[in-house]
């Protein structure tokens, strides 16, 4: 099973660095073909660490900011929601290991976080994951992307980063 899983690509993370995520994403999509494709969507619960420790308080669950990218909401076959920098929620978890999933294509918003969380946790898990480097920035630019790319050639392999 070939699988996609977009990242965070939500209102509140677009940004100057981030803007054109979403129609490469919609680019992709329209010239690779994926079984599965599943997005997540990052919502900041109350007294999590993202506020007491980062100070962010962004991204609530009735703001407007968590709403997906429109047209990568209606591409993806599921919509998740998390609290955690990670995408590899319990239900994800099922599904790769019900599926026996060796690998899942990754993109998105959060290279330095998100992405490489979930890439992380993928490895750790035994499932390849495959950073779709051109569909990845980082909120803070594409220096911070440029080092996240280069901690995950490292952690998870050169072969890996796509």
């Amino acid at each position: 099973m070939k699988i996609l899983l977009i990242v965070d690509v939500q209102q509140g993370f677009i940004n100057d660095f981030t803007k054109h995520i979403p129609a490469k994403i919609e680019k992709h999509i329209k010239h690779f073909e994926y079984d599965l494709i599943v997005a997540t969507r990052f919502i900041n619960k109350s007294a999590s660490l993202f506020q007491s420790e980062l100070g962010f308080s962004a991204m609530t669950m009735l703001s407007q900011e968590t709403k997906l990218n429109t047209k990568l909401n209606d591409a993806a076959d599921i919509v998740l929601m998390k609290s955690t920098y990670s995408s590899i929620t319990p239900d994800v978890a099922k599904l790769l290991e019900k599926n026996e999933v060796k690998e899942v294509y990754l993109a998105g918003i959060g290279t330095d976080t998100g992405v490489m969380a979930t890439a992380l946790q993928l490895f750790d898990m035994g499932v390849k994951p495959k950073v779709l480097s051109d569909l990845c920035m980082s909120l803070a630019g594409e220096e911070m992307n440029q080092c996240a790319l280069g901690i995950l050639r490292n952690a998870i392999g050169e072969v890996n980063i796509l």
